[in-house]
């Protein structure tokens, strides 16, 4: 005892208490006070953290009750550090720094560096695209491989060690043992009616996502654009079809959702689209069957992969971007 000094070691409180907050952090809650302390700002912060603002400030206030510590004071459009704050930033950072050096000295190989992807949704690709310029800034040094594809093709990939990580679209939750698997998000899907159509009344151009219910027997024999034969969409527009006995014309088939938009716009043809996939600046009109027909937005992680801190905060940055596409 005789070789500590005051200036040495902190209190035995303080260590203690130290503890108690230690064990509150994790890598996430980490990076998140130290950028809530960085701009004094939730709003702010949640676009720095590629997260909603009610969700920074959940976390902030959970955070807090289980401390039983006030880590900021609130003002109108500013949230001042306090001491307790404070010590806990700074421990953040210092934990962090800990986690690099490990790194470093892991000397961690290029593959564990490096993320193999495949993306079948247009959409999802289209906030992947716009999602990996703010993740490359911050992690210039970690490489993602993007393969696109038909989902089938995809998770084919994956079984073979190919790919480390494919979102796709499925008609049904995949349950494989060869990988694991998270849905990220369940999308009904409508049929897209032009705005002068004779049935024009029983859709809605506001509700996107709930609209009316049609009596299918109203288009039963309407010209239809869909995607290709081999995707997820067109599976779940053809079920469509044979459920409620409609003699559909399939006339186009294509990849882009857009196009397809455009052509029900001008009336053209009618669409069965994922909710999410439609655009809600265009004023098309929707409406959805009696029984509900859903495509799954999956996740999918070969067996055995490990993931790395950059390729978590990745995917989280783009799973908040896909999911707040709309906010």
């Amino acid at each position: 005892m005789s070789g500590w000094s005051n200036n040495s070691i902190v209190s035995i409180k303080d260590n203690l208490l130290l503890r108690k907050w230690v064990s509150y952090m994790n890598l996430k809650s980490l990076r998140y006070i130290i950028t809530i302390a960085e701009e004094q700002n939730l709003t702010k912060a949640s676009k720095r953290l590629f997260v909603s603002q009610s969700t920074l400030s959940l976390f902030l206030r959970k955070l807090e009750e289980e401390l039983g510590l006030s880590l900021f004071e609130r003002s109108k459009n500013k949230l001042t550090i306090t001491p307790a704050g404070r010590l806990y930033a700074e421990t953040a950072r210092e934990l962090l720094h800990m986690e690099e050096k490990l790194y470093e000295k892991l000397n961690l190989n290029k593959k564990s560096q490096t993320l193999n992807i495949g993306i079948s949704s247009l959409m999802v690709m289209s906030v992947f695209s716009q999602t990996i310029s703010e993740f490359t800034r911050q992690f210039p040094n970690f490489t993602v491989n993007v393969t696109e594809g038909r989902a089938v093709a995809l998770m084919e990939l994956l079984y073979q060690d190919k790919l480390d990580v494919i979102i796709i679209g499925r008609p049904e939750i995949v349950k494989d043992e060869r990988c694991h698997t998270e849905v990220w998000k369940r999308e009904k899907v409508f049929l897209l009616i032009p705005p002068k159509h004779p049935h024009a009344d029983v859709a809605s151009s506001t509700n996107y996502d709930d609209p009316p219910v049609a009596d299918m027997s109203l288009f039963a024999n309407e010209t239809f654009a869909l995607t290709p034969r081999n995707t997820c969409d067109y599976q779940i527009a053809d079920k469509i079809f044979k459920d409620y006995n409609m003699n559909a014309s399939i006339t186009w088939e294509m990849n882009n959702t857009q196009t397809l938009c455009n052509m029900v716009l001008d009336g053209i043809c009618l669409s069965a689209i994922p909710s999410y996939c439609i655009p809600r600046d265009k004023g098309l009109l929707v409406c959805q069957p009696p029984h509900a027909y859903y495509r799954y937005v999956l996740c999918m992680k070969r067996k055995g992969h490990t993931a790395s801190s950059e390729e978590e905060q990745l995917l989280q940055m783009v799973y908040n971007n896909y999911i707040h596409y709309y906010d």
